[in-house]
């Protein structure tokens, strides 16, 4: 944007007058972090307005990105939060009560060790299952996967909810994270790679997972 500035396509900056009369840039963070990486724009064009808190400056974000584009699920959720939406915080609650964080990015090549993308699956997991069953899943994969991105995440938590959801006959929670490392992100992706759609990748994890656990069962007797 720096590098190809052209004033035709520079809308004006949306900017919140606040209490203290700091300003701050609502809507057009990027034009004004390019203008300013090339030095030779020392003003853009902008409307001044005062919010009545830094609730419906959030408001305002996603007002004006969903009026001009479709905002990422990721740049929908972050802004939700500011909001007071329950559910965005709830998840957030739960994400970071995990010791993982939410991705930046909808890009899995951009991801670090612990983000989590998959925040539409947490939504419906939380409203079907509740609280501990998602806890239980998230915590289960930041143990086990700890210091790998999370590339397949959202299969891996697909398959975790099941088996919290449903768990299969003589389950013992103790083993799930040692079958779970049996597996990295590469593995996974073998497993999922030849699966069209969410669900039957969910499936195809469910059903590793499960195997695992009952090698890990076996071997275990086995040494009794």
């Amino acid at each position: 944007m720096a590098a190809n500035f052209d004033w035709r396509l520079c809308a004006p900056l949306v900017v919140s007058r606040r209490a203290d009369s700091s300003k701050v840039i609502i809507d057009g963070q990027h034009r004004w972090a390019a203008a300013v990486r090339r030095g030779d724009l020392p003003q853009l064009p902008c409307c001044l307005f005062t919010y009545d808190s830094p609730e419906d400056e959030a408001r305002m974000f996603i007002v004006a990105n969903r009026a001009r584009k479709p905002m990422n699920r990721l740049d929908d959720f972050r802004a939700a939060p500011a909001v007071g939406d329950e559910d965005a915080l709830s998840i957030l609650r739960l994400v970071t009560e995990a010791k993982l964080k939410i991705a930046r990015n909808t890009s899995s090549t951009a991801w670090t060790p612990g983000e989590v993308a998959f925040t539409s699956s947490i939504a419906i997991a939380l409203n079907r299952h509740g609280d501990a069953v998602v806890s239980a899943a998230l915590t289960c994969m930041a143990e086990a996967f700890e210091g790998q991105p999370l590339t397949h995440g959202a299969s891996v938590f697909g398959a975790l909810i099941r088996i919290f959801a449903n768990p299969p006959e003589g389950f013992d929670p103790d083993t799930l994270v040692p079958a779970l490392r049996r597996f990295n992100m590469a593995s996974l992706g073998e497993i999922v790679q030849n699966q069209k759609g969410g669900n039957a990748r969910t499936t195809a994890v469910y059903a590793a997972i499960v195997d695992s656990i009952g090698v890990l069962i076996e071997n275990s007797a086995q040494r009794r």
